[in-house]
């Protein structure tokens, strides 16, 4: 290969190397919104649970609810 060869792969190598650089730093960026979602998703949840907790604890406090209103909860 003579010098002008060896330039060009020389480009081309560091060409394509940069492009699957910034293809996994498009990809990390894609990962960390995809996580930022699911952990919103998760507190979301865990605020749910906690509330219904408290609503489970208040009603047994209160002597229970009868079973037709248990029913329609369980299937909602």
């Amino acid at each position: 290969m003579n010098n002008n060869q060896n330039k060009s792969l020389e480009f081309t190598l560091a060409g394509n190397l940069g492009n699957m650089i910034g293809q996994q730093a498009l990809q990390v960026a894609h990962l960390q919104v995809a996580l930022k979602e699911k952990n919103e998703e998760m507190r979301q949840k865990d605020n749910l649970i906690a509330e219904l907790k408290h609503q489970n604890e208040s009603l047994q406090k209160r002597g229970g609810v009868d079973d037709k209103r248990q029913i329609s909860i369980k299937h909602q």
